[in-house]
Order: structure tokens, then C-alpha cells, then sequence
């Protein structure tokens, strides 16, 4: 826009021309918004504690892995599920399958005979008795527990 249109036409108000005039010197003197380079510039300024300011965590970049050689940790292939031994593997079905076989015995099969629900509490608790039985009594002093 231009000046010439920024003024009314055939104004008969002098203090109404008055009350414009002092919005046009005060919108040329309001502060501006900095921008972003300025902003940041600000920001350093105003955190950086001196010559020898500490990077800060963001400020992290990661080395390159030619250093140490080049090699990168390659872990061994894990056994297949169900490989180990066949005692623990049914042990763990029992004391897994027992509650979640009670459960649904309660839910959707109520009238099942009493035998199966002591089968399955049994199953329970003698799977839960057998691994707890086979966790280590004590700790091997070579162990620094860095493999789960």
C-alpha cells in the first residue's frame, strides 16, 4: 500500500487525523521480531558460560569406528526356541498352561469335573516348583553378570 492511500479522503476530524498520524510514528518505531539467526546468536550468548563452555549433551557428535579397528560387535546366533532341555520346557507349560487353564475352565467350562481342576493347580504348582528348584543356589565369583 501506499501513503497517498493510507490517508482518508475528505477527513473533517483534526483530532481523528491527529490520533492516525500518532499510530503511523509509533508502528515505525515498535521493535521488530529477530529473526532465527539472530535468536540463536542471542541464545549463545546468553548460555555460554565462557571461553572453555563444556559441549552439552545435543551437541554430541559419534566418532568414527575405523579407531578401534573396524570391527562391531557381532552377537552369537541363539539356540532355537525349544532346543534346551525337555523337563524345564514342560515345566514352564505347566506353570504357565495351569492358572491360564484354570482360568478358563472357571470362564467358559464350569461344570468341569473336579479332577481337572485339580489337575491343572497341581500342574501349577509342581511346574513353579521345579524351576525355582533349578535357579542357582549360589553366584559364580567369575561372573561380573554381563550376560543375561
Amino acid at each position: 500500500m501506499k501513503p497517498e492511500d493510507m490517508t482518508p479522503a475528505g477527513s473533517d476530524d483534526p483530532r481523528w487525523d491527529e490520533l492516525v498520524e500518532n499510530f503511523r510514528t509509533l508502528d515505525q518505531d515498535a521493535p521488530r521480531e529477530p529473526s532465527a539467526q539472530e535468536r540463536e546468536q542471542q541464545l549463545r550468548k546468553l548460555f555460554n558460560t565462557g571461553p572453555g563452555a563444556l559441549p552439552g549433551p545435543r551437541d554430541y557428535q559419534p566418532q568414527d569406528d575405523q579407531e578401534d579397528g573396524g570391527e562391531q560387535f557381532i552377537p552369537e546366533e541363539p539356540p532355537a526356541l525349544g532346543s534346551g532341555n525337555p523337563l524345564v520346557n514342560l515345566a514352564w507349560t505347566a506353570a504357565v498352561g495351569g492358572p491360564v487353564g484354570l482360568l478358563l475352565c472357571v470362564i467358559l467350562f464350569r461344570s468341569a469335573p473336579t479332577f481337572v481342576y485339580i489337575g491343572l493347580a497341581i500342574a501349577a504348582v509342581l511346574g513353579t516348583a521345579y524351576l525355582l528348584l533349578r535357579l542357582p543356589t549360589e553366584r559364580d565369583p567369575g561372573d561380573d553378570g554381563a550376560r543375561v
